[in-house]
């Protein structure tokens, strides 16, 4: 018998999940997750589970049409394997020649690493479409950057290693969202390697930043927050050091905020806000650390995701009105913010707002909206939704590559 289209998703998961036969414990721990987490899923106390927890579901319920727990038109799982940039082949490909062994040839020159990095960051800061600008400078940087770190004449091994492990993050910025979730998966790794070779705190820190990221995207919490509590150990002795291992302290800090606010812990999430935010407040004015964004608008930034993962829209909304746009330095992160804020009026019901928000996103940063899940999801609900809204679902479906 078809399911009522309005039916929640939290309570499709549950009727699938019995009509499969697993308890809630058997499938909580398939997840990696409490029988609490999925029981308040259920019930809808918690958002839905974000895709890549929905396709893990549907795998083990035996589902191969996502709408069946979404309530969407049919929507298979092979769709959420993602867009590929036309130049991932290249990017790969560069990844994926690094040397096995000591690298020959002449030694690359560090400086010369050293501007390519730097100009790659920048890149990645001031374009809207950031993977198209990246995918033109990652594959002679992460060449380079990998050569330097196993020639056995380099000049300086520890600082080639800091760098090659930045190319590698820089990486995963790029491949992020594209289906390949190998490569997402090598790279972040592989940069953890490098900078815990490296033994320099602030690149393992951003290392654990970044890995971090792929363990909370693909529903590995328990991971996430494991790594999360392990680079602060890591930074806690030296954040008073410098403003960079401060910001790293902070960045790691929201990142355990938002662990606990996507499974629903709301005072443990508050508490991580509070303890980096007041770090973050300490940073000089103008600090902006090009891979995490920390800085002093890093307190907003992460307080509206931690409120809305909690779904405490009003919260969210009256943090987000302390933040002016254009106070975003990074361009990709200004682009998320007005997602994020979006989010927060899709769920008080101000669809009109939140379809006005990803329209600005995607004229700031159409690669971040394109990539994006809740914007597509966010898309996906305007078009389904009041006539008043459909238009500016389909234009923003065909702005995303959602149209076909």
């Amino acid at each position: 018998m078809a399911l009522d289209p309005a039916l929640p998703v939290g309570r499709r998961i549950q009727h699938y999940r019995e009509r499969a036969g697993k308890s809630r414990a058997v499938l909580a721990a398939l997840l990696g997750r409490s029988p609490s987490w999925l029981k308040q899923i259920e019930n809808g106390s918690l958002l839905p589970p974000r895709l890549p927890i929905l396709m893990r579901i549907a795998q083990h319920l035996g589902i191969e049409d996502l709408s069946l727990l979404t309530g969407d038109v049919s929507m298979p799982r092979a769709l959420y394997s993602g867009m590929e940039h036309s130049a991932l082949a290249s990017v790969r490909r560069a990844v994926d020649g690094a040397p096995l062994g000591a690298a020959g040839g002449p030694a690359p020159r560090l400086e010369h690493i050293a501007v390519q990095l730097e100009n790659a960051w920048r890149t990645r800061m001031s374009r809207g479409d950031h993977r198209t600008a990246l995918a033109e400078v990652l594959p002679p940087l992460v060449s380079a950057a990998s050569v330097a770190a196993s020639h056995p004449e380099c000049g300086d091994r520890r600082r080639a290693e800091v760098m090659y492990a930045s190319a590698l993050n820089l990486t995963q910025m790029y491949a992020a969202f594209q289906g390949d979730g190998n490569l997402v998966w090598r790279v972040a790794e592989r940069a953890l390697a490098t900078a815990r070779a490296s033994g320099d705190p602030a690149a393992i820190s951003q290392a654990c930043w970044f890995l971090v990221e792929a363990f909370r995207k693909s529903g590995q919490w328990e991971s996430a927050q494991s790594l999360t509590e392990d680079a602060l150990r890591l930074l806690d002795p030296v954040r008073t050091e410098s403003p960079e291992l401060a910001c790293a302290w902070a960045d790691m800090a929201y990142h355990a905020a938002i662990t606990h606010a996507v499974a629903g812990e709301s005072g443990d999430a508050w508490r991580w806000i509070d303890r980096a935010s007041a770090v973050s407040n300490s940073l000089p004015a103008g600090h902006w650390c090009p891979s995490t964004s920390g800085s002093r608008q890093a307190v907003v930034m992460h307080s509206v995701t931690v409120a809305v993962e909690l779904r405490q829209v009003g919260t969210a909304l009256r943090w987000a009105r302390r933040l002016p746009e254009a106070d975003v330095v990074a361009i990709p992160r200004r682009g998320r913010h007005l997602i994020e804020v979006a989010r927060a009026h899709s769920m008080k019901g101000e669809h009109g707002k939140a379809a006005e928000l990803l329209t600005t996103a995607v004229s700031v940063a159409p690669e971040t909206a394109r990539w994006n899940e809740e914007t597509r999801a966010m898309v996906r609900g305007l078009m389904s939704g009041s006539p008043t809204h459909q238009p500016a679902g389909r234009r923003l479906a065909d702005a995303i590559g959602m149209a076909a």
